[in-house]
């Protein structure tokens, strides 16, 4: 073999030749390696049917060799691409390079390029991805240094790849230079610690070549050689969104927050002079009285009574609405109620000159378990409603069991009147709210369109159902039937009994603090509260409430919560924790006209032990009186009998009864008193200047209880005002004149405990 042919098969070159009439004459033993043919296998037309991947390419590139060969022509001096067909199917890539050898042959030598092409391939189908996927794609070494950014940047960020190169990153698009400097360290402790960080690295806030803010949601990974990947997409349309329904839920939530605020102060500013006409209308009912004056009291009674129900139906459709409405389930004895129902609406059905008759079939279970007030609820309103529209005839009620199913009993209740029933095309309506079945209904017979409403809503919640037939002109049947479990028979009655004879016992002799704002409200509670043989101190606001515990023990604490100068929780709360261990056990009851859960609850996580609603019956006052007042009395520490210098801007009191007068522990109080009002005074200058108020304000708080031991009561709506001011960071303006006043106070204050602290030491 010629030293030439061997190096052409050692570089992997093709060569070939071809005469005048494109016959292939030879072709280079690298060949086989390449194309899997002999060489004998492409001699002749061979190389141009087998080595082309498309046969008419081979037989047209053979022609274009005849006529260059024949000076038709001019030959491609040009390198230039083109696969060859190997044996086994595949195709490689080979650059060729034609020429004119000796005895005018057709020369072309070829290199095999595959595995070059391959790689190119692969470059330009990463960079094409690259280019077009729509995250930004970071490469970055252990120093946080970027070696390399994908294209998108440019279209996320604003920026080209190189000006974020390096250390730019960092410095261009992070907001701060604190925050790139957070990011680079968390990251790099998640990549090659594994080290958690308090700061979010996979969601992150930049900022665009233009300025503007983008979030972008990332993704880590190592790479080789101390390199790590980030992959980050652009989330601002997600992040926007979410914001936009947070707003929205906002909205909404604070829309239904308007609405039950609205029905709360409703319920509260009618309550509050209600409670006072059907209380004082109580007590009248119960002194010597004409006939003449007992009517017209019992009308006004009734009267309160028709207008507390329809704030109840209000306040009850709004719980209904938003679900927060709760059915009790006690046993009770369902004969005793239905007569009890009918009794009290005999007087309407007398009064319009109808007859009102209860048949309950001999079937019906006597006693029961469900909710009695709501099934009373129910029922009143239903025969109501049915005496209101009759002027003629009367209604009947018809009570019958269906049928029982392991003591589970389907009762029907049905109402039927003779009245002036309901249109046809409006019976489908009766139970919507606010409608009623002609226009004029309101006008004529009075109502509000409520009552069916939450009549239906309420048998839903006791898994009933309800159905109306009617005629216009002849009456109208409502029938309810309710699921209700059969109860142990006599249990209701002992209950009865009992309650009975606890409310007929009226001398409770309690002394009572009552935390209340409206005068009327004092007066009524104070006079009721005496006729049961209790002694009444009264406090106008929360502020005056806790002074008043600091000076006495009482055996019940009632509170309105709302009040002006200090409401009804603040004052809770301390009387609970900043006062002493004796005055924390203090019942103390809320009373109150909201009637929403949310202030019960508010309420009891103040600290508050029960609540009564206003306005309350007197029985149902003295049921709760009696439950908290019977507690273990707290027994008074004895004073020792010394004689009590006067102060005028202390009262050591309190202290000297907590501490059983002990001298040595009232000077510890005292001293420790100084150190702490030193140490306030001086932050006080301090923060004022700084305009630190929510520092202030828990130093204030802090403080306040012990200016209140120390009875320094012209100091006390001082620290309050700042307190408040402080806390909410609001009319700052006239904080400065509080202090100067407070400082002219603690002046005197100093002197007299200094007084106080040589007369003990002595």
């Amino acid at each position: 073999m010629k030293t030439s042919e061997l190096l052409l098969n050692d570089a992997n070159l093709i060569a070939i030749s071809a005469d005048e009439k494109g016959h292939i004459k030879y072709v280079s033993a690298a060949v086989e390696k390449i194309s899997g043919y002999k060489t004998e296998n492409l001699l002749g037309d061979l190389w141009w049917e087998n080595t082309y991947c498309n046969k008419k390419d081979g037989l047209a590139f053979k022609q274009n060799v005849i006529k260059i060969l024949s000076n038709k022509s001019p030959i491609n001096g040009k390198v230039y691409e083109r696969r060859m067909l190997c044996k086994d199917g595949s195709c490689r890539w080979i650059e060729w390079r034609d020429s004119l050898g000796a005895n005018n042959n057709f020369v072309s030598v070829g290199v095999d390029i595959s595995d070059w092409k391959k790689k190119e391939e692969h470059k330009i189908q990463s960079e094409a991805i690259l280019k077009n996927i729509p995250s930004i794609v970071l490469v970055s070494n252990k120093n946080g240094e970027i070696i390399f950014v994908s294209p998108s940047i440019e279209k996320i960020l604003g920026y080209t790849a190189n000006e974020v190169l390096g250390r730019n990153w960092w410095q261009k698009v992070f907001l701060s230079k604190n925050k790139a400097e957070d990011a680079k360290e968390a990251i790099n402790n998640y990549i090659f610690s594994n080290k958690g960080s308090y700061l979010d690295i996979f969601k992150q806030k930049l900022k665009t070549k233009e300025g503007l803010d983008k979030w972008i949601e990332w993704q880590y990974s190592k790479g080789v050689n101390d390199t790590y990947i980030s992959i980050g997409s652009d989330i601002t349309d997600r992040i926007l969104q979410d914001f936009e329904l947070k707003k929205a839920k906002e909205a909404a939530e604070e829309s239904v927050q308007v609405k039950n605020e609205f029905l709360a102060n409703m319920s509260h500013e009618i309550r509050t002079p209600l409670n006072a006409v059907i209380g004082f209308t109580d007590l009248l009912l119960e002194t010597t009285l004409t006939t003449e004056q007992r009517q017209h009291l019992e009308t006004m009674h009734t009267s309160g009574e028709i207008l507390l129900t329809l704030i109840n139906n209000v306040l009850d459709l709004s719980k209904l609405e938003s679900n927060k409405f709760e059915i009790e389930k006690t046993s009770f004895n369902l004969k005793r109620t239905l007569n009890e129902v009918v009794k009290l609406m005999r007087v309407k059905a007398q009064e319009k000159g109808i007859s009102l008759d209860l048949i309950i079939n001999s079937n019906t279970p006597s006693e029961v378990v469900s909710d009695s007030n709501r099934i009373s609820q129910i029922l009143l309103n239903l025969i109501g409603n049915a005496i209101k529209f009759t002027d003629k005839g009367g209604v009947t009620i018809t009570v019958v069991k269906i049928e029982e199913n392991d003591k589970i009993a389907t009762i029907s209740f049905e109402i039927k009147d003779t009245g002036i029933g309901i249109v046809s095309n409006k019976i489908n309506s009766v139970f919507g709210a606010f409608t009623q079945a002609k226009n004029d209904t309101s006008r004529i017979y009075g109502g509000t369109g409520l009552g069916l409403t939450i009549v239906k809503k309420l048998i839903n919640l006791l898994n009933g159902e309800i159905k109306v037939e009617s005629v216009f002109g002849k009456g109208s049947t409502f029938t309810m039937v309710l699921p209700l479990k059969i109860g142990e028979k006599n249990s209701s009655k002992i209950n009865a009994e009992k309650s009975k004879e606890e409310v007929n016992d009226k001398n409770l002799g309690y002394s009572i603090l009552l935390v209340e704002d409206n005068k009327t409200n004092q007066l009524l509670a104070k006079t009721r509260l005496q006729r049961w043989n209790c002694t009444v101190d009264i406090a106008d606001n929360g502020f005056e409430g806790v002074k008043k515990t600091q000076q006495q023990l009482y055996d019940i604490i009632m509170m309105d919560i709302q009040m002006p100068v200090m409401d009804g929780y603040e004052a809770t709360k301390i009387i609970k924790n900043d006062i002493s261990e004796e005055v924390s056990k203090i019942p103390i009851i809320a009373m109150t006209a909201f009637t929403s859960k949310t202030e019960i609850k508010r309420a009891l996580e103040a600290g508050m032990d029960d609540y009564i609603f206003k306005p309350f019956k007197p029985d149902e006052l003295f049921k709760i009186l009696k439950k908290y007042g019977d507690h273990p009395k707290i027994i008074e520490p004895t004073m020792k009998n010394e004689v009590k210098r006067s102060y005028k801007h202390i009262n050591l009191e309190f202290l000297e009864k907590e501490t059983l007068n002990e001298s040595t522990v009232l000077v510890l109080l005292i001293e420790l008193f100084f150190k702490d009002l030193k140490a306030y005074m001086q932050l006080l200058d301090e923060k004022v200047k700084l305009k630190k108020w929510q520092d202030l304000y828990k130093e204030t708080h802090k403080i306040k209880p012990s200016i209140s031991m120390f009875g320094i009561t012209k100091l006390e709506p001082i620290v309050f005002s700042l307190e408040q001011k402080f806390k909410e960071e609001i009319d700052l303006e006239d904080v400065d004149s509080l202090v100067k006043k407070g400082k002219s106070i603690i002046v005197n204050v100093k002197k007299e405990l200094k007084i106080e602290l040589k007369s003990l030491r002595e």
